[in-house]
């Protein structure tokens, strides 16, 4: 019996809406060409097995009924199908799909974002066939029609379809074929496949070059794929194409698709390769750490070159993770010289520094490399206290049934370490230094481009505040010429003058008094006059007092951090 086998799911329940014939396990769409390299023979059991060519002969076409359906599987039983290798069970990702119709457009197709720090989701392991397709030459063997009656054969023609124009036929298949290529990709990128998920989008390059998905899924695979050599130069260039093909509105999420895939890319190499340092903590694992973050340093450079990945937070970021790595070496170490007096031995307190000092010869390397307050600072912490550590630590032997004191520090070795620390706090100090004035820099220049990008709203800014500096000066000018707030500053003038009469001890007890009664009479006066003048000042200075907190918003909008 013959059945139309998906390529994607293995499954052959299928249904014909216009044009193509649709899945309705997975929803993947087939035109009638790709379906008839689909249709294969089945057994009883739904195994699919060989078929050989069939050929209509004319009184089994005068009794094909006349429905469309029926009329559908006579055209592929006219056609070679093409023969389906036996089913492999293979490893896949469960997936819980749901009965859909996905659209026609290629960029409808959820775009690939690949994110090394983020939980991998969990996996179920399920035994599923899938059949791949495999091409076949069909035999050049042209099959000479046997005449029939014309008023026979057109009874027996069924009702044809009109033939849509020839390049929207094209152009559809191509694009249903891009999505299919797209949703095998996406599934094999998944499963962590990166070989056949960068095959997959090598074809649909070959489709369309000008594909942006297909270049960054491309880019994203070759960088994963490390069984062999690391291609991460390879990426850099799919992703450089992947860009120079995005339009404008795209571009800028393409890009920080890309920034963020090198730097994963890259730190992910560098941890994979280290890895050894936690079973032997050693000078030679300490350069082979060195070695490999030398060698993915000019990369992420042509990087930053390329299309803009941020060295700082790069190397930030890597020495973080290798913070983390060398933090679980020294826990274990301290764990494993434990607490009890037992096994506090010579032998083991000797074990016991000599990783703690492989760790702080790491950690020392690492603030250099670290670019940030937190992390810098995160590293010293663990690094002054293993010193302190080491500085305490004692081995005992057991003497009788009791265990004294055999090993402790030194002075000559307390005062090492100890001037060790005060080294790395004096290297915190200068970095601190270092790193406010690169974050004034950096400020600066993002604040410049973005008032570059932004020149029409900076100059609104800056001619509402030069209006409203002028405004605040025409209210005081204002103020100053009223008649009413001349002569109260005129009384208040007269009452300074009056209070330095009265405290002069030249005059007389009389003539200090007479100074004392005018001057209460002059700030009678001036109370009296305030409040004649307070229904009109007020208003002014509530004006001004407004103006001046806008302007201090506007200077406050033009210079804060961008």
């Amino acid at each position: 019996m013959k059945k139309i086998v998906c390529e994607l799911c293995g499954e052959s329940d299928f249904i014909k809406e216009g044009e193509f014939f649709v899945c309705q396990v997975c929803g993947a769409k087939y035109t009638v060409a790709e379906a008839r390299k689909l249709f294969v023979d089945v057994d009883a059991q739904g195994a699919t097995a060989s078929s050989s060519p069939k050929t209509s002969t004319p009184s089994q076409t005068a009794q094909a009924p006349i429905a469309q359906k029926e009329h559908d599987e006579e055209e592929f039983a006219n056609e070679d199908p093409v023969l389906a290798p036996k089913a492999v069970p293979t490893t896949v990702r469960k997936v819980v799909v749901q009965q859909r119709t996905p659209s026609n457009d290629p960029s409808a197709v959820k775009r690939i974002v690949s994110n090394v720090s983020s939980a991998q989701p969990q996996r179920v392991v399920v035994k599923k066939p899938v059949v791949k397709r495999v091409v076949v030459k069909r035999a050049v063997t042209p099959v000479t029609p046997v005449a029939e009656p014309e008023e026979q054969i057109v009874k027996a023609a069924p009702v044809q379809k009109p033939v849509a124009p020839e390049i929207p036929k094209m152009v559809g298949e191509k694009a249903q074929m891009i999505q299919n290529l797209f949703i095998l990709a996406q599934t094999a990128y998944d499963s962590e496949n990166f070989v056949d998920a960068e095959q997959y989008a090598n074809r649909i390059i070959e489709i369309d070059a000008t594909n942006c998905d297909a270049w960054l899924m491309k880019g994203n695979c070759a960088g994963k794929n490390q069984m062999g050599n690391f291609r991460l130069v390879e990426s850099i260039n799919c992703w450089n194409t992947c860009l120079s093909n995005a339009t404008k509105a795209e571009y800028e999420d393409y890009a920080f698709t890309v920034r963020t895939n090198c730097m994963d890319i890259a730190i992910d190499y560098i941890m994979k390769n280290i890895q050894g340092f936690k079973k032997n903590p050693s000078d030679e694992e300490f350069n082979n750490i060195k070695d490999k973050i030398d060698y993915v340093d000019p990369i992420m450079r042509k990087a930053n070159q390329t299309f803009g990945v941020d060295i700082i937070t790069y190397e930030d970021r890597l020495a973080s993770n290798v913070a983390a790595l060398v933090n679980e070496v020294s826990k274990n170490a301290t764990t494993k010289f434990g607490k009890r007096k037992e096994q506090q031995t010579d032998a083991a307190l000797q074990q016991f520094k000599e990783t703690q000092d492989q760790c702080i010869q790491v950690w020392d390397y690492l603030i250099d490399l670290a670019k940030r307050h937190g992390t810098v600072t995160a590293i010293l912490k663990n690094l002054v206290k293993m010193h302190e550590n080491i500085i305490r630590a004692v081995s005992y032997k057991q003497s009788g049934s009791k265990f004294k004191e055999s090993t402790a520090c030194s002075m000559s070795e307390k005062n090492i370490r100890l001037e060790k620390i005060q080294k790395a706090k004096m290297k915190l100090d200068a970095k601190f230094v270092d790193i406010r004035k690169r974050d004034r820099v950096e400020q600066k220049v993002k604040n410049e481009k973005y008032w570059e990008e932004h020149q029409e709203e900076k100059q609104q800014l800056l001619d509402e505040r030069s209006k409203l500096d002028h405004e605040v000066f025409e209210l005081e000018n204002s103020k100053l010429k009223m008649p009413k707030l001349t002569e109260l500053k005129k009384l208040e003038e007269e009452a300074i003058r009056l209070q330095v009469l009265k405290d002069n001890p030249t005059y007389s007890g009389k003539e200090r008094a007479a100074f004392m009664e005018e001057l209460q009479k002059t700030r009678k006066q001036i109370t009296t006059k305030k409040r004649e003048i307070a229904n009109i000042i007020n208003p002014i200075d509530e004006r001004i007092e407004k103006l001046k907190k806008r302007m201090y918003n506007i200077d406050k909008e033009l210079n804060q951090n961008r």
